[in-house]
């Protein structure tokens, strides 16, 4: 099958907007809290910082969905860090081609790349999803989020679920302390 006819028939992104939230959804400008230590045993009140980083939603749709009492299933939304190629061109590891590779071939477990977005009017280069960074944000925090910006690219199947099964094989990762020997 042809590059061009594969792309349309199964195409990687849709562009929506609006306080509906999805697995897959990526919002700029999330809210990450870091608290800002100082003397932590003198005092019961912690100084916080508030970062703003792109990020996508792993919390599964079923999860995001209104209920009829107008509450979803979750209090918070679990996002994984999005960084772009231009964001890491002078990372000392991302800033080549060599490092993307091995992250595409699934060869380096804590990174997933998606593919580039050529939608007219949300084109996107090349994305890394970083399952070392994960936080959380408050889901009525994330629509108010959502609904502002005029819109957002959601990442649609089978590509979403790919994404979802790269980050539980993250997760779910076990080291042996004694591994089978190799065979000789």
């Amino acid at each position: 099958m042809a590059e061009s006819s594969a792309s349309t028939q199964y195409p990687w992104y849709a562009v929506v907007q609006g306080a509906g939230l999805q697995q897959g959804d990526i919002l700029a400008g999330c809210p990450v809290l870091r608290p800002l230590l100082t003397d932590t045993q003198a005092s019961t009140a912690a100084d916080v910082a508030v970062n703003r980083r792109t990020g996508i939603i792993l919390t599964q749709s079923c999860d995001l969905v209104l209920r009829a009492d107008g509450r979803s299933h979750c209090k918070e939304v679990l996002f994984c860090a999005v960084h772009s190629r231009a964001e890491l061109a002078n990372d000392p590891f991302f800033g080549g081609r060599a490092a993307w590779e091995q992250a595409r071939k699934g060869r380096l477990p804590g990174y997933h790349v998606l593919n580039q977005c050529e939608l007219p009017g949300s084109e996107r280069e090349f994305l890394l999803v970083d399952f070392s960074r994960v936080f959380t944000v408050d889901i009525a925090v994330v629509r108010d989020l959502a609904a502002s910006q005029s819109q957002r690219l959601r990442l649609l199947p089978p590509y979403r679920e790919h994404l979802s099964q790269a980050f539980a094989r993250f997760f779910m990762r076990v080291g042996l302390p004694v591994d089978v020997p190799p065979f000789r």
